[in-house]
């Protein structure tokens, strides 16, 4: 699927520049300052963002092409464009009035989240007070906002059984420097920590709403993309980055072995190895298509003023999990194919390799509840939860 769209021209002119800088991003567990400068100057973080304040309200399958590419030049950027960048579609799902604190003098100042309900809101006059810890705030630090996810409490401290995500400004919260890990090391994935804040009403969104499909934002923000299901193009945001991974370990294996025909034609790999090759290609192949014709199916349906079919909802979560198990396989037949020179500490075929095996371990990306829900979609036509 070839697309064009003046951020990916852009991207492409930068691929030097965001490979170049990705040694800095893990040195320094974070995105560089040069790496951060490149995502800014091109936009890709805007791609999903409501025109209204300097977005493009690009279709998701061009946000997840700019995703693809900057992920194949640079692991650490391409995590940070995908869990970053989709904040710019969420934040336009939320009343206005908190997205014109977001951008209101900044369109581009940027957003991290930690979703998982680790905190705790107790409901307050005008909005509610929040309290907790969160992990693996990607970008965090380059972040002037969090999104964070908690269970709402009474004045006992007993869960109501209400889950929020909450908008919080960074003066509002901590960033706790615990990031050191053996993949993905320069997304600067730090705790959030939040001791007693108070969040109002209208910077925040009840979950079940969200899955719903009763989105504030839409008073103001009444392009197609903005009716697309929360999960439907969410979820690939933590997926096709891996998908782009995979693709450059994948280029990493042919530059080895073309390297060596270089030196001595007669030197072609074993057909075992060529066999692997054909399959590696074919997997990261087959998860970026896929991948793409879900967000594809999906925007033409809010396009046609339709809503998205839930078996289109269903085998988007389903090919998700598929796409990370094809990302995944990719990489581990390139790296068995790249031979000796795959172990070298300076060889980015194994540092990308480990930042693929990181994100894999995403909650979203392991396979066991989709597969599984999927299973009963099929047998009885009720998801087992509604994305």
């Amino acid at each position: 699927m070839q697309l064009s769209h003046p951020v990916l021209a852009t991207i492409e002119a930068d691929a030097d520049r965001l490979r170049a800088a990705e040694a800095d991003c893990v040195a320094q567990r974070r995105l560089s300052d040069e790496s951060v400068r490149i995502l800014r100057e091109s936009g890709v973080m805007r791609l999903l963002q409501p025109k209204r304040y300097g977005g493009h309200e690009a279709a998701p399958t061009v946000f997840n092409a700019a995703m693809h590419e900057v992920a194949r030049q640079s692991s650490s950027a391409g995590w940070v464009t995908g869990v970053v960048g989709v904040h710019s579609w969420h934040l336009g799902l939320f009343p206005d009035r908190a997205q014109r604190e977001v951008w209101g003098e900044d369109p581009d100042t940027w957003v991290s989240s930690s979703y998982s309900p680790a905190g705790t809101a107790r409901q307050v006059p005008g909005g509610y007070e929040l309290t907790g810890r969160w992990g693996f705030s990607s970008g965090s630090d380059h972040c002037a906002w969090v999104f964070v996810g908690a269970m709402v409490v009474d004045d006992t401290g007993t869960r109501t059984g209400q889950v929020l995500h909450l908008l919080l400004p960074r003066d509002d919260y901590v960033i706790d420097d615990v990031w050191f890990t053996s993949g993905l090391a320069g997304t600067g994935s730090n705790d959030i920590v939040v001791d007693g804040a108070f969040v109002p009403a209208h910077r925040t969104h009840d979950v079940a709403d969200l899955y719903r499909e009763r989105y504030p934002g839409n008073e103001v923000n009444t392009a197609p993309l903005f009716r697309i299901p929360w999960y439907t193009l969410f979820v690939n945001a933590v997926v096709m980055p891996l998908v782009g991974m995979a693709r450059r370990v994948h280029d990493e294996a042919l530059e080895i072995h073309r390297g060596r025909l270089a030196a001595d034609p007669t030197k072609l790999p074993h057909p075992a190895s060529l066999a692997l090759l054909a399959q590696a290609d074919g997997a990261v192949h087959t998860a970026y298509r896929i991948l793409q014709a879900n967000a594809a199916e999906a925007f033409a349906a809010v396009e046609a003023g339709e809503p998205v079919a839930m078996g289109t909802r269903q085998r988007t979560r389903r090919d998700h999990v598929a796409a990370v198990g094809l990302a995944v396989t990719a990489a581990d037949q390139a790296y068995q194919i790249g031979g000796p020179r795959s172990i070298a500490s300076s060889s980015p075929l194994q540092a990308v390799w480990r930042d693929i095996h990181a994100g894999q371990h995403h909650a979203v990306n392991v396979p066991d509840l989709a597969n599984h829900e999927y299973g009963q979609y099929l047998l009885t036509g009720a998801p087992g939860t509604i994305f």
